[in-house]
């Protein structure tokens, strides 16, 4: 519960994590140009294998120091073809004087003594082991010669383990990618995702062994393959919980909640990691070569594995995440832009052409003033008396229309009586 508690915002880091796996990713490129590539083990270039059997326990350490002194026992007194035989058998076994070969102790049923069994790998044939059991013996570890055997391994051999190994980590790297983006409700992200953290991990296990110089053989390739199969369950894990988040935390953005859906899980991550750790660095420890070999590059490849769960596939769903609401947003404001068209190219044929000159407003014409009509003239009727004499002695006239003198004479004469 102690990581629920941080304030630690891993996706706003992003920058950081993605930068320290870079580094690691490069140094080991640069390495594999250093070493010439990956120094490859006994099952992929071919070579020798001697399963020496002593009348005694021995140690790693015995064995190494009496094969140190094979050059030096066998140059007196040989013939020309001997010391040319024990020339390549020099040469063949200064690799394992520099620890760059194998020597794993061994015990097999039957035998009376734990380690009583030293298996000898090396690159280059041997044809005859002669000479070694001769250092062997004059360095006090007395050989069992009736059941000790030499076994060549041919490159061939090498060659077919590589393409089966190759073939079932891409066939694993496909099936894993459709269930997980099925059991995910058909997103296809998050099994590309769990498919880009696993060749992080993968790249990342081949950088660390150019690194070291180590030899990649089929310990190598079991463990790579082993870790393909445990690095993505952490993975699967925190999708989980970010997917059920997802539907809960409705009202805070997707970067916070992948955020703390990686704290939420971390505790369970971190003690998950430590309980391996404790067993393959007893293995490292304590092992013999082979298990050396196969229990470092497990250390290297669940620690890879748990480190890029939290810090490279989560970052990368929120940028997927992210990129995906921009290409959205694009797309909506696409389709209202195609929407839009029609609208304003109706409005555009019904308003005036903004173009064009706009009408210069009519002139209004000027008022013809008429004449104006005479003013109205005083005159008798014919019918009437010329004057009528009021009271005060005034006369009175009668207004009449000028007109209406025109109008009478075209009436014709007025009638008599």
């Amino acid at each position: 519960m102690f990581f629920r508690k941080l304030n630690w915002d891993i996706i706003g880091q992003r920058r950081f994590w993605f930068g320290l796996s870079l580094a690691v990713i490069a140094a080991g490129v640069v390495a594999l140009f250093v070493h010439h590539g990956l120094r490859l083990g006994l099952s992929f270039t071919g070579g020798s294998n001697l399963d020496v059997k002593f009348s005694q326990s021995v140690t790693e350490t015995q064995v190494r120091q009496a094969l140190a002194h094979v050059s030096m026992r066998h140059r007196t007194g040989e013939s020309v073809q001997e010391q040319q035989q024990v020339d390549d058998l020099v040469a063949a076994i200064a690799p394992l004087q520099k620890d760059q070969e194998t020597v794993q102790l061994a015990t097999r049923p039957g035998d009376a003594q734990p380690n009583d069994r030293a298996i000898i790998a090396t690159q280059t044939s041997i044809s005859d082991s002669t000479p070694v059991y001769a250092a062997l013996d004059a360095a006090g570890l007395t050989v069992d010669r009736a059941q000790s055997q030499i076994t060549a391994v041919g490159p061939s051999l090498g060659q077919e383990y590589l393409s089966r190994s190759l073939w079932a980590m891409v066939i694993a790297l496909g099936l894993q990618l459709l269930y997980i983006a099925y059991r995910f409700g058909n997103q296809l992200r998050y099994g590309v995702l769990a498919d880009i953290k696993l060749v992080h991990d993968i790249l990342v296990m081949v950088g660390i062994y150019a690194i070291f110089d180590k030899p990649a053989d089929d310990a190598f390739l079991a463990a790579l393959l082993t870790v393909i199969g445990w690095s993505v369950m952490d993975s699967i894990v925190i999708f989980d919980r970010i997917r059920e988040n997802t539907k809960i935390m409705t009202d805070t953005t997707y970067h916070k909640m992948v955020n703390t859906s990686l704290l939420q899980t971390m505790t369970r991550s971190v003690n998950t990691l430590a309980t391996v750790l404790i067993v393959l660095l007893a293995l490292f420890l304590y092992g013999g070569d082979t298990l050396k070999d196969f229990a470092f590059a497990l250390i290297v490849g669940v620690t890879s594995g748990a480190y890029s769960s939290i810090f490279i596939a989560s970052p990368l769903l929120v940028i997927w995440h992210d990129v995906a609401e921009r290409n959205r947003a694009a797309k909506r404001a696409a389709a209202v832009a195609v929407s839009a068209r029609p609208v304003r190219a109706a409005a555009a044929s019904t308003a005036p052409a903004s173009t064009a000159p706009a009408q210069q407003p009519r002139r209004a014409q000027p008022k013809v003033k008429r004449p104006a009509a005479p003013p109205p003239r005083y005159r008798r009727k014919r019918d009437e008396p010329a004057s009528v004499t009021p009271g005060d002695g005034a006369s009175v006239g009668v207004l009449t229309d000028p007109d209406d003198g025109a109008d009478d004479a075209a009436d014709g004469p007025p009638d008599e009586g």
